[in-house]
Formats: structure tokens, sequence, C-alpha cells
């Protein structure tokens, strides 16, 4: 099983990735869940790969896309999205983010079905449905929208991203690291040598070439990233 989910914001991807992860997994003895929501996902501007095995959810592998949007970053998200597949050594199911409808939407969703080498789409969207239906190697189904799923408000879903944001810098210290040209104003991610993302990092001050970041990542750090991910209002306390 190779599944990908996708379709408009609030129509049940996520909650319908997990179970049907799970159910996978509770089959087959263990499964993957590809978690490419950069907006909504469970760290916002990364997607991630977990598995689940003897009812269990292990983080395997994160990247970083450097956007709470795939608009202007299909490059990083095409490339991660065909990582993180390539390292589930068995059935997955992958969770999409909710940009959707238009012209651009569907041609991004159409290049991430090639890069994660899908077999399989459940599309909760009828005009996302019609633009891939003509696929013949795929089986593309369009699913209703789960009992039970409303819109959230943009504010609820602004304070959330910002709480995930907030907790990847829990428990952090200062570190001094380069210091690459980017807006201050955005979180900086830090990376290992095989490109992987460890965590985000705030700059509180910077004297040329060096910075010095509040970050939660202890081990070292290959290369240090500008991001767009911006600094929500509850982060701005670390630089006090």
């Amino acid at each position: 099983m190779r599944l990908v989910l996708v379709g408009p914001t609030d129509t049940g991807k996520t909650t319908l990735a997990w179970a049907l992860a799970g159910r996978a997994a509770e089959r087959f003895g263990r499964a993957w869940l590809l978690d490419l929501d950069v907006g909504q996902g469970s760290l916002p501007g990364t997607v991630a790969r977990f598995r689940l095995e003897a009812g269990k959810a292990v983080e395997e592998e994160r990247l970083l896309v450097g956007r709470v949007s795939p608009v202007g970053a299909e490059g990083w998200l095409l490339a991660a999205s065909a990582r993180l597949a390539r390292g589930a050594k068995g059935p997955w199911v992958a969770d999409t983010d909710g940009f959707a409808r238009g012209g651009r939407a569907e041609r991004l969703r159409y290049q991430q079905l090639e890069a994660l080498g899908a077999r399989e789409v459940g599309v909760l969207d009828g005009r996302l449905h019609a633009a891939l239906a003509w696929r013949a190697d795929l089986r593309v189904r369009r699913l209703p929208v789960p009992p039970g799923v409303r819109p959230k408000p943009p504010g609820l879903r602004a304070r959330r991203r910002a709480a995930r944001l907030a907790g990847n810098l829990e428990g952090g210290r200062l570190r001094r690291l380069p210091r690459p040209p980017g807006d201050p104003r955005r979180l900086f991610a830090l990376l290992a040598a095989d490109g992987a993302f460890l965590g985000y990092a705030l700059l509180v001050a910077a004297a040329g070439d060096e910075g010095l970041y509040w970050t939660a990542v202890r081990g070292p750090v290959a290369r240090v990233v500008p991001t767009w991910v911006r600094i929500p209002g509850v982060l701005h306390f670390y630089k006090s």
C-alpha cells in the first residue's frame, strides 16, 4: 500500500491518514505515516516519516521545507517527499497539506504523487479528483469528508502552529553557530551532515559571521539554514 490523501484544509485528511496507517500496521506488523503537511503537521515548516509498530509511532526522519505553505517551496517539498518515501520499507500512508484548489495546486499534487511513487490516491475534493482521475495506472478514489469534521477558525490554526514551534525550542540553551544571511524575524533551521532536520534555532544576537542562537539542539550541526517560518509572538520571550 502506497496511499496519498489529498484535499483542502479541514477535510479530515490527518485523522484518516493516521487511522489507515494504524490499520496497516495491525495487518502487516508495521507501517509508515508520511507527514507532508508543512502548515498544520507535527512541526510546521518540516515533513517527517513515522514508523507505526506495536501500537507506537516512532519518528524516523524529519526534513526541512522551510515554509508553512508549499507555495514558493515546491522543489524542497518534492525532494523531501521522495526521500521520506524511499525510507519507508513497507506499506505507507501520506498526509498532505491543504493546498488543493487551482491550477498550481493541481500541478503540485500531480508532481508529488510522482515523487512519492504512489499507487493509490484518496481525494477529498471533487475538482481535484477530476484533475487526477484520468491516470489509469493509479487507483484514484473520491472519499467523503469523515463525519464530525468541522472547519477550524484561522486563529486556532495559527495558535496550534505557534505552540508546535515553541515546543521545538523548549529546553533550549544559547549556542554560537555560523550566521548565514537571513531575516532575524524568522527561524533558522539546524541540519545534520546527512541533510536531516535537527531543530529550529532563534537568532538572539549576531557578530560578523557568527550568531548566538537559542535552540534545543545539543549535538553537532553541519549547516545553519535560514527559513521563511516567522517567529510567532509566543516565542519572543526567548529573546528577553
